[in-house]
């Protein structure tokens, strides 16, 4: 039953890629991002961001081993694609480091009451950074969720911020079918296909 299942969701990505309803990032696109996100994540004095659901955006990571970490939700990821992706920008570890130092960098869709303190300048994003308003989800191949608990180590928290904001491990896929991303199995077809 399972290569059944397996075969109609190749069906499905086939079906989906021959629509325009992917997106992925050249192949070259991705290799220069992630020269500059390892420089980013090497460079201590830069910030690295955690995507946490359900806690207040814009603050810092308790247990951050003196590198500064602070929350997130999903839109440094849609900040990245949109620009990168699909506007085509270049950007390097300097454009990156000139937007964290002036509050510039999104790190939120939306400003809730109890984070005009910690969302500041220009953290939240504009419209055309929110990529479902445009029709869109932004997926990850594979999840990005950080472990729980105390014991989270700088390690981890640099893997997480990777795998959160590498292109190699996103997509973009039409809203309509936004679902399917959800499941292994797809995202197992579309990471071979990647790669």
């Amino acid at each position: 039953m399972e290569n059944k299942i397996k075969k109609h969701l190749e069906s499905i990505f086939i079906q989906l890629i021959e629509n325009e309803k992917i997106v992925f990032a050249e192949n070259k696109i991705c290799s220069a991002w992630d020269s500059v996100l390892k420089e980013w994540i090497d460079d201590d004095a830069m910030t690295l961001f955690t995507r946490k659901g359900g806690e207040t955006r814009g603050t810092k990571v308790s247990n951050s081993h003196s590198r500064k970490i602070i929350t997130t939700d999903n839109t440094p990821a849609h900040w990245v694609f949109k620009n990168l992706v699909l506007s085509k920008s270049k950007i390097k570890k300097i454009d990156v480091q000139s937007l964290l130092n002036k509050n510039e960098f999104p790190i939120a869709f939306i400003r809730k009451k109890n984070e005009y303190e910690t969302l500041i300048g220009k953290m939240v994003a504009d419209k055309n950074t929110r990529l479902n308003e445009q029709g869109w989800k932004l997926a990850h191949i594979t999840p990005i969720a950080l472990k729980r608990g105390q014991n989270i180590s700088l390690q981890d928290y640099k893997d997480h911020h990777y795998n959160f904001l590498s292109l190699k491990n996103m997509y973009l896929i039409d809203k309509s079918y936004s679902g399917i991303a959800e499941v292994k199995m797809f995202n197992d077809i579309v990471a071979n296909h990647k790669y």
